[in-house]
């Protein structure tokens, strides 16, 4: 049984000014699980904000079918509904967005990701990331052409790879994980945590708060949000955190 402990979320813009082109799906219950889910917009190209709500507003419709889900194929059908913006205005061609989304059912958790939104999971007093980036930094470390440490300070740290778009082709990564191997034993809980990079970019500078606070998604999203606007947002910035009970 999977019971939702408390949950902690923010979906906020780089400035008051400009849109937020951001979107989130906080835990929604989904077939006996939860979903969860982080999209964000390219802002570089129109359609942005479009299509990033289209791929959380597909996930908050799409009907779960317990643990045979298959994350290639819910990818690929909201690509498809990116692809009809152009449809209404030409100018939709080339909207994009990232996406990383969980499903959360009996005892597995089922990942889809596409660009650099991550997932997190608490390990302890850790957080340990499930998702790999899609840009060309990553795609050099994986290759291994240069270590993380030698591309400090070098371009392309944010240039994506893979986005969901009319323009751009998919890959995407999918993980289905056992639970067994994710709660931590003495407590019997899952804490979840999904970002944008306008979120993970500030955590990852410093990736610690207390014990207290890493245990508790609504203490977790407050002290980043705090983190984030006094060092001063460097884009839209999100955070959907929640903590489960599995028994």
């Amino acid at each position: 049984m999977i019971t939702l402990l408390n949950c902690g979320l923010f979906s906020l813009g780089k400035s008051p000014i400009r849109d937020n082109q951001d979107s989130v799906i906080s835990p929604k219950i989904a077939n006996n699980g939860y979903v969860m889910a982080v999209a964000d917009g390219l802002g570089a190209y129109e359609g942005a904000k479009e299509a990033a709500q289209i791929s959380t507003n597909y996930l908050s419709n799409f009907i779960f079918n317990g643990s045979e889900l298959d994350v290639g194929m819910v990818l690929f059908s909201i690509k498809k509904e990116i692809s009809k913006l152009s449809e209404s205005n030409p100018r939709f061609r080339r909207a994009a967005t990232t996406l990383t989304f969980c499903y959360l059912h009996e005892d597995s958790l089922h990942i889809g990701h596409v660009g650099d939104t991550r997932i997190y999971i608490r390990k302890g007093k850790k957080l340990i990331q499930l998702s790999i980036d899609h840009t060309q930094h990553q795609e050099l470390i994986n290759e291994g052409v240069f270590t993380k440490k030698e591309l400090e300070g070098m371009g392309g740290k944010n240039t994506l790879t893979s986005a969901l778009s009319e323009v751009v082709q998919l890959t995407y990564q999918e993980l289905h994980l056992s639970l067994s191997d994710l709660v931590d034993d003495e407590e019997g809980v899952l804490d979840i945590y999904i970002m944008s990079d306008g979120a993970h970019h500030f955590w990852e500078k410093r990736p610690r708060f207390s014990d207290n606070t890493l245990r508790n998604p609504v203490r977790f999203a407050s002290s980043l949000q705090k983190r984030i606007e006094k060092a001063t947002p460097i884009d839209d910035y999100s955070l959907v955190a929640a903590s489960f009970k599995i028994s």
